[in-house]
């Protein structure tokens, strides 16, 4: 029942993505067609419609990692926290571009950012358990929350300069760096809106992997052989 349930979510959410890709696609020939539009408000919605068909085909392909993960390192992934990480990578990619959710509501850059820091915080613990699997996870469990942080909030920095990046070689907006100085952020108006964004995102990351490490430690040292069966 529960991969019934999944595989449903996953079919929904890909028709989606599908649809708006074409949907997309027969605007922008819509625009180029029209002799009458202006030029510079051609390419202004060109180059729109063109963001939305980028991050429908990321979200696209990414809707696919959890099976590709589970077929190269022969596991099976909870159906559950499938449905977690690929709603969150609809929430956080596709929906937010498509409906500017990032400019709608102030809350829900750093909402998704601090969800980003606790689930990537977990998945760090994976990780460290996957590289000392052969050595039953004989270290310390400071050093399993330490490691559960530093890869939630080095990810979390990663974003945050693929963001500088797009801004600077494709003139978006990801940093947000085009809001006024009312708009609500972290900081002093002084500051600029692209640092405050930047900062907060940074800081919820920080926030939401700190959460995760408290968590792994306490799993780790005083429920250490549950924790490992889970995690197995």
């Amino acid at each position: 029942m529960k991969r019934d349930i999944r595989n449903n979510i996953f079919l929904v959410i890909r028709i989606t993505l599908i649809a708006s890709i074409i949907i997309n696609f027969v605007l922008i020939f819509g625009f180029l067609s029209d002799p009458e539009e202006n030029k510079s408000e051609v390419f202004s919605l060109y180059s729109k419609n063109f963001e939305f068909i980028f991050c429908a085909l990321v979200t696209f392909a990414l809707s696919f990692g959890t099976a590709v993960i589970e077929a190269y390192q022969k596991t099976d992934i909870p159906d559950i926290l499938e449905i977690v990480i690929v709603l969150f990578i609809y929430a956080g990619i596709f929906l937010s571009s498509q409906f500017n959710l990032y400019y709608t509501y102030f809350w829900w850059d750093d909402l998704l950012h601090t969800l980003s820091g606790i689930i990537i915080g977990f998945i760090g613990f994976i990780v460290i358990y996957k590289i000392n699997h052969k050595y039953s996870m004989n270290i310390s469990p400071l050093l399993v929350a330490f490691f559960s942080f530093a890869f939630a909030v080095t990810l979390g920095v990663i974003w945050e300069i693929l963001e500088f990046s797009c801004d600077a070689l494709m003139g978006s907006a990801h940093q947000k760096w085009d809001l006024p100085d009312t708009e609500i952020l972290m900081g002093k108006p002084y500051q600029g809106s692209g640092l405050r964004d930047t900062m907060s995102d940074l800081i919820v990351d920080s926030i939401g992997a700190f959460i995760t490490s408290l968590i792994t430690y306490y799993m780790y040292k005083n429920q250490k052989k549950e924790t490992l069966e889970k995690i197995k």
